[in-house]
């Protein structure tokens, strides 16, 4: 029997600590006759977070790695329905199309799971919070008494995402507000150049930086512009090959770094994953920075670190082969991955990109 006024308690408190979510997901199921529930957040047409009640957690990751959810119309279908409750499959689909629904022909019966209830539910921020319950093969499906203790806990589970929400926004305005303290300018942006977060310095660089409707976020050097989209596009992807460093100048030719990084190691993490980290650093003078601290930025190897701080200092391909103790055609080949990491076609532009980041120490 679930003690309700405690399941209500868990709900907000996975609010404030997610690693709580499991378990609450589970016992959500529990009260309506399910293995659980799964919980996903949804940005734009992109799936950016899940978090799965452990008695559904192999079925259900095996299917969020798969192809069938962009195939699947559960989704488009619950969405259209505009509906602040649950939905069954019932509700949505005809027997006939829920036999041919890729989610229930080709992973459902695989894995021995049919009828399933869901609700979705917006948030401020612009995400989507899905909350799905599932039963096995051959259990029925949820009937109206089941639809309505789901309900009933529906403006909690609301509250509680509303709630994550605004706490993520916190930590991303002061991940950004911390970056302006050290001098630089910073947004986090959505998949789709959205700055759901910006400091001060980031919107002071006009000459670098245009603000679209929707508080979209572009650059005013075309190609550099297009860089971004094409790292925001594939930074969450595990075969993205976009450099997330590049170089990008002004209409008067001033020139600044731009740094895209995630802001989450796990792009599952419900509202963490598919945003990034916009860093933009002003090219103030020829400096050469650390070697460790070019390599943690472009992901270099230590001899191309080494290389690319000797390029910066002005050396040429012979003095860097010489002072390493290694042949002009290792350091060459050693120049050739560094253009391919920092989205750079010159030794020039590399020496005017390196030459433009932040002067600190790494400790």
């Amino acid at each position: 029997m679930i003690d309700r006024e405690l399941l209500v308690q868990q709900i907000y408190e996975a609010a404030v600590f997610p690693e709580q979510w499991p378990c609450v997901l589970e016992r959500l199921g529990e009260a309506a006759s399910s293995p659980g529930v799964v919980l996903l957040t949804r940005r734009s047409d992109a799936w950016t977070g899940s978090c799965i009640a452990k008695p559904l957690e192999a079925a259900f990751a095996t299917y969020l790695t798969s192809d069938i959810p962009a195939q699947s119309d559960t989704t488009r279908r619950l969405l259209a329905a505009d509906h602040a409750g649950f939905l069954t499959d019932d509700d949505l689909f005809t027997p006939a199309e829920w036999a041919r629904e890729p989610a229930r022909r080709d992973w459902g019966i695989e894995h021995g799971w049919n009828h399933c209830a869901a609700t979705a539910i917006s948030v401020p921020t612009g995400d989507f919070l899905i909350f799905h319950a599932q039963r096995l093969e051959h259990a029925p499906s949820f009937n109206a008494a089941d639809v309505a203790t789901l309900d009933s806990y529906r403006p909690h589970l609301a509250r509680a995402g509303l709630l994550a929400a605004r706490l993520r926004l916190q930590r991303l305005r002061a991940a950004t507000e911390a970056l302006a303290m050290i001098g630089l300018p910073a947004a986090v942006l959505d998949r789709d150049g959205r700055a759901l977060a910006a400091n001060e310095l980031v919107q002071q660089m006009t000459d670098h930086v245009r603000w679209l409707p929707r508080d979209r976020l572009a650059l005013r050097d075309p190609i550099a512009s297009e860089l971004l989209q094409r790292g925001l596009a594939n930074l969450f992807k595990p075969t993205g090959s976009s450099p997330n460093s590049f170089a990008a100048r002004s209409a008067t030719g001033d020139a600044t770094v731009v740094h895209l990084i995630p802001t989450s190691g796990q792009a599952r993490e419900l509202f963490d994953g598919g945003l990034a980290l916009l860093i933009l650093t002003p090219v103030m003078a020829p400096d050469a920075p650390e070697a460790a601290l070019i390599r943690g930025l472009f992901d270099l190897t230590a001899g191309e670190a080494r290389v690319a701080r000797d390029l910066t200092r002005g050396l040429s391909v012979a003095q860097i082969a010489d002072a390493g103790g290694v042949t002009q055609a290792t350091v060459r080949s050693q120049v050739k991955a560094l253009l391919a990491k920092t989205g750079t076609s010159r030794q020039a532009e590399v020496t005017s990109l390196l030459a433009g980041l932040p002067k600190f120490r790494l400790q």
